[in-house]
């Protein structure tokens, strides 16, 4: 029966069990008791022999001398553990005594008494074990020396039967024994349950304390009517009431009157728990969403006596939920509906577009957005960006749709358009619209826009076929020219095929050779020299013949392969060039996408150094649509060449709109008029004004002249007059090939390797579609 009295006490709680069974212990009045037990031996035993009165007094004696010592060590600070000790052996050492007591006594008392004495041995034996069970062992060791004494006093004396009285005996040692475990082992397993028990009482409690303090949610609790009860101190400060305004007051009164509060009144009125139910709350703070929770309490007979339950403030969760949801239908940076919401709006209007009504689906790119975003960082693009969502919103005016596809690519639905006129009309006015200079951090950025429209439902009933269709007159309005609006025609798609099979030619005819370079004469207007010669692409198909470059160059352009053919032209014509007397320069046309990122220093260099041509007998043409996007990194790098000693010259001056501006910026070699001028100049008063304008700004910026479209003898004279320095055209020769040349060649020509073409992309959105599919680009590459 050891595993009653085996208890596993926590190291920490050893003290605190020991404190306990010593109250246990203590909880016997031991000096009553002990006076008791002397005053009743003394009465059995006096009247036989009153000698023997003495000894029970003795034994008391020391045993309330026992119980003073326990009382004393306890003053004196003893741990519960050391008294514990202390009584353990003491009970023993009395034990002996108390056996001997009983031999005595027994072995002395009269036949008559004989009973007596034994009973109250047993009695008090008994009594005993209420001090002894929180100390089993020593009890049951006690026990059975008293029981020895009390045996062994039987055992001597004649008159009575040894056998019987030892088997009672050994019954009450066994008794004993059982009584002592089994009330040690209620004893313990109950205290040290309930302190299990109370410990984790007050570890809920503090962790409701806790929670109620610093948690996510707070407790609230109302009775059987509703009002709130002990209002906790988070649900104070939540509400910006006090617990004595808040304790009494209806619960739902808190909340703001709709549909969450009737949800909740209905929840609460079927006495089931509820879970997560919605309610706003309303304070000088702002709005604020919870989201309660509870169950009923009730009373032991069934009775409703009220509800406990949580709040959690929702407030910054209901918030990015519908943040979550704006995203699912709207362009984060812009705000406008993204490419989902707009398919899904085009559709429905689609759905209720009556018979005698049109709808208009306007596609708008950004045409020097990529320029803008790479030279200029990607803020700058993010502000370009936001607002041309804002022109479009505004331009578009009530009843538009305007949506961002991704990057620089946007669509607008005009639900109210008499026809196709009207609707190009409308999408001039946003390509007008977005072409405005954009002011961004004190700088005016000059993007740009194109547009495609088609119209519903002459050219699609359904957003596939109306999307397809307007994808098809942007890639128009873009191979154009840019700065334009295409409206869509049944053509548009032969069209793109053609381009498409146009590109396809031009990769061959870059890798077969198909390519050459012709030269036209710059002439000085004083003496009717050469002074040099531009160099013009021209592309001979085998099928197609002379390709025009106005035909091939934009596309070379839309594809990418522009970079790789200006490199071969600036290489082929440095190389011819320096076959040439060393008075006679070589004019060489620039791409745009030469100018990026200081592609064209790179291939300047590598064409000079191959060479060994002079650098200023080098000219560079620019267009001053490449300086449009306002960023310093091309008059940076025209500067870098400038400073090898190649010479800049501005082309189509006077066609753009800043040409005085970028003569300000950048200190040019040469400026050429555009042919525009020089066809009216001899007729036309404007036009002579302007070209005297222009030659005049150059002579005081120290800038040389060049008129090109010279062909009439009229023309020439009004620029020499006027003080032109030099003049091309076909007054004087049409490019020429190579070797038609009227020159006489220094040297042989050095024939250099063609540039690799196998880097250049073959996955160009816009000519790579079928000839079924829309050719739209998705935009910019989304950042």
């Amino acid at each position: 029966m050891t595993h009653l009295i085996r208890h596993e006490v926590d190291p920490a709680d050893r003290e605190w069990f020991d404190g306990c069974r010593l109250t246990q212990f203590q909880s016997l009045p031991l000096l009553p008791f002990e006076i008791v037990r002397a005053l009743m031996l003394v009465l059995i035993c006096a009247p036989r022999d009153p000698a023997l009165m003495f000894l029970p007094a003795v034994w008391s004696i020391v045993a309330l001398a026992m119980v003073e010592e326990i009382r004393r060590r306890k003053r004196a600070g003893q741990s519960a553990s050391a008294l514990m000790r202390f009584i353990a052996k003491a009970m023993i050492w009395r034990s002996f005594a108390t056996s001997l007591l009983a031999l005595v006594l027994v072995w002395s008392a009269p036949p008559e008494r004989l009973s007596a004495v034994v009973l109250a041995t047993v009695v008090i034996a008994n009594i005993e074990l209420f001090g002894q069970f929180t100390m089993p062992v020593e009890g049951l060791v006690s026990g059975l020396i008293a029981t020895a004494g009390l045996a062994l006093g039987l055992a001597l004396r004649p008159d009575v039967d040894a056998g019987p009285v030892l088997a009672v005996l050994a019954v009450q040692a066994l008794a004993l024994h059982m009584k002592l475990f089994n009330l040690n082992y209620l004893y313990s397993t109950r205290r040290l349950r309930t302190r299990k028990l109370q410990t984790a009482h007050e570890t809920i409690q503090l962790l409701l304390n806790q929670y109620d303090e610093h948690g996510s949610d707070w407790l609230v609790e109302t009775d059987a009517r509703g009002l709130i009860v002990n209002p906790s101190e988070r649900l104070c400060r939540s509400t910006g009431l006090s617990a004595a305004e808040l304790a009494g007051r209806k619960l739902v009164d808190l909340f703001v009157k709709g549909q969450e509060l009737t949800a909740l009144r209905s929840a609460a009125h079927r006495l089931k728990p509820f879970r997560d139910m919605s309610v706003t709350f309303r304070s000088d703070d702002g709005v604020r969403h919870w989201s309660i929770s509870g169950c009923p309490m009730f009373t032991e007979s069934g009775e409703h006596r009220g509800f406990r339950g949580f709040i959690r403030d929702v407030t910054q969760r209901r918030a990015a939920e519908n943040r979550v949801r704006y995203l699912a239908h709207h362009d984060s940076l812009t705000g406008l509906a993204n490419r989902g919401e707009f398919h899904a709006r085009l559709e429905a209007m689609l759905a209720r577009l009556k018979r005698d009504r049109s709808l208009a689906l306007l596609l708008v790119d950004l045409d020097h957005f990529k320029t803008i975003n790479d030279s200029m960082g990607h803020g700058i693009g993010d502000r370009v960006l936001i607002e041309t969502a804002r022109r479009l919103t505004e331009i578009g005016g009530p009843g538009s749709v305007a949506a961002r596809l991704g990057g620089d690519g946007f669509a607008v639905i005009l639900p109210r358009v008499t026809g196709g006129a009207d609707a190009r009309d409308k999408a001039l006015g946003f390509v007008r619209g977005l072409s405005e200079p954009i002011a961004v951090e004190g700088r005016k950025v000059q993007v740009g826009a194109s547009a495609g429209v088609a119209v519903a439902p002459a050219d699609g009933c359904d957003s596939a076929h109306l999307m397809r269709a307007a994808d098809l007159a942007l890639y128009d309005a873009k191979a154009n020219g840019r700065g334009s609006a295409s409206l869509y025609h049944e053509g548009m798609q032969a069209e793109l095929l053609e381009r498409r099979n146009l590109e396809a030619d031009l990769r061959v005819a870059f890798a077969s050779g198909q390519f050459a370079l012709h030269y036209q004469p710059l002439l000085r207007i004083e003496n009717d020299a050469i002074a040099g010669f531009e160099a013009l692409l021209r592309w001979n198909h085998p099928e197609r013949g002379n390709v025009p470059p106005d035909v091939f160059i934009p596309i070379a352009e839309e594809s990418g392969l522009i970079v790789q053919i200006g490199e071969w032209v600036l290489r082929e014509a440095v190389a011819e060039a320096a076959t040439w007397p060393d008075h006679l320069t070589v004019a060489v046309n620039v791409s745009a996408a030469q100018l990026r990122g200081g592609e064209l220093l790179r291939q300047v260099v590598s064409a000079l150094s191959t060479t060994g041509f002079d650098p200023r007998r080098l000219e560079l043409e620019i267009t001053e649509t490449m300086l449009m996007e306002d960023s310093d990194e091309p008059l940076r790098l025209l500067h870098r060449l400038r400073a090898l000693g190649v010479r800049i010259a501005l082309d189509d001056f006077g066609t753009g709109y800043s040409s005085l501006n970028y003569l300000r910026s950048f200190p040019f070699d040469k400026i050429k008029i555009d042919r525009c001028f020089v066809t009216d100049i001899a007729r036309n008063d404007e036009s002579g004004a302007i070209v005297e304008a222009v030659l005049e700004l150059a002579a005081k910026l120290n800038m040389q002249t060049i008129a090109e479209g010279v062909e009439d003898v009229a023309q020439l004279d009004s620029l020499r007059e006027r003080g032109c320095e030099q003049v091309q055209g076909y007054l004087f020769s049409k490019a020429l090939a190579a070797n038609d040349l009227p020159i006489e060649r220094t040297s042989p020509k050095q024939e250099l390797p063609q540039p690799d073409i196998a880097s250049i992309s073959e996955g160009r959105r816009s000519l790579h579609a079928g000839a079924t599919d829309a050719p739209r680009r998705e935009g910019a590459a989304a950042r």
